[in-house]
């Protein structure tokens, strides 16, 4: 039998309520997965709720500082840890990120210890020793931050589904529980923590919800979110650099003028981004390369040069090209160079969507 999307007899609120509940009946160590974003800021006082309810005094919360972050981000974070129920580890170490220009995806470090940064490192932040040259991805920093912790851990998040089609089959794939799962496995070598899973408990969430609870519970949101609506941007609190925002990147300057002047200084490539990114011809970019896949593979060899990145691409073309054998309508040449030129292949390709063949 086919599983088909239904409605719940409660709201969202008192789901999220519920499972949080089911979460600290459940798992050892609950950890609040915490960015300064609107998401993030409701589940860890929903978390707050639950907590408190069950007669448990703090709230174990972690925040990955990813550097390029603007600093009303910062300030946000920074009053959360400073209050009495919020236990938080603050980390600040190397992780791996992509950085987007003129079309091209390619990888740099957050806190790189073999270059400047934008800004020094908070006081009291969870930093790798001298001598520890570990650089961590996404997956090898959940292990690492689960490390911290004792038993069965649930690092839980505010990924919510409507934000993507990706972040929706997330959490379509499991009958049972689906809103728990397990840490997404990212090639050969790398171990899955056993006691680790990733609970996203607002996954059903809108965003009016999410600005409904701020506002009637009076919790105040980070301001980066007024300067996101006067510049039409997405409400999302992300680095410069990521494919999204680096299109955007020249409205950065009037934003957040401090963080421009501290991505410019390091990554002195994006005023040329900046200046050339509205001119660059994607129609005669999709005339020559969208034509057949052959034409988009050729288009991947000429331009991703960086080996890790073009292995990744690679890797992602060849599943494209096997499953266009089998449903070429969901996978036009076109529409999957678009996924290469937006720099979206660090993940599964998805089709097509039906409406918009």
């Amino acid at each position: 039998m086919s599983r088909q999307k239904h409605f719940l007899e409660i709201d969202v609120l008192q789901a999220a309520r519920e499972r949080l509940n089911h979460v600290y009946d459940i798992f050892d160590s609950v950890v609040i997965g915490f960015s300064g974003g609107k998401d993030s800021m409701v589940l860890l006082n929903l978390a707050r709720e639950v907590a408190q309810a069950r007669g448990i005094d703090q709230v174990d919360v972690v925040f990955r500082d990813e550097e390029l972050i603007p600093q009303a981000v910062v300030e946000t974070v920074q009053h959360y840890q400073s209050l009495p129920w919020v236990r938080m580890l603050y980390f600040a170490v190397p992780l791996k990120s992509s950085k987007y220009i003129m079309g091209i995806t390619t990888e740099y470090t957050q806190w790189d210890l073999t270059r400047k940064w934008c800004r020094p490192k908070p006081e009291g932040s969870i930093q790798l020793p001298e001598g520890d040259e570990r650089i961590f991805d996404q997956h090898t920093m959940d292990e690492f931050t689960a490390s911290h912790y004792r038993g069965k851990v649930a690092l839980t998040n505010g990924i919510r589904a409507d934000e993507s089609l990706m972040r929706f089959r997330g959490v379509v794939n499991k009958l049972n529980e689906n809103y728990i799962t397990n840490p997404t496995k990212m090639g050969p070598g790398h171990r899955i923590p056993k006691n680790l899973k990733m609970v996203k408990p607002i996954y059903d969430w809108s965003e009016t919800d999410i600005f409904k609870y701020l506002f009637d519970e009076g919790i105040p949101y980070c301001p980066v979110y007024d300067n996101q609506v006067t510049a039409g941007h997405a409400l999302r609190v992300a680095t410069p650099l990521h494919a999204e925002n680096s299109k955007r990147f020249d409205r950065l300057k009037t934003m957040e003028p401090e963080l421009y002047a501290q991505v410019i200084e390091i990554f002195p490539e994006m005023l040329h981004h900046e200046r050339l990114y509205r001119d660059m011809d994607r129609k005669a970019i999709h005339k020559k390369h969208g034509q057949s896949l052959t034409d988009v593979r050729k288009w991947i060899h000429d331009n991703i040069t960086d080996p890790e990145q073009r292995s990744t691409a690679m890797t992602q073309f060849r599943e494209v090209m096997g499953r266009a054998t089998r449903d070429p309508e969901s996978y036009p040449p076109e529409y999957v160079l678009s996924q290469f030129l937006n720099g979206s292949f660090k993940r599964r390709i998805l089709p097509k969507q039906r409406k918009t063949q």
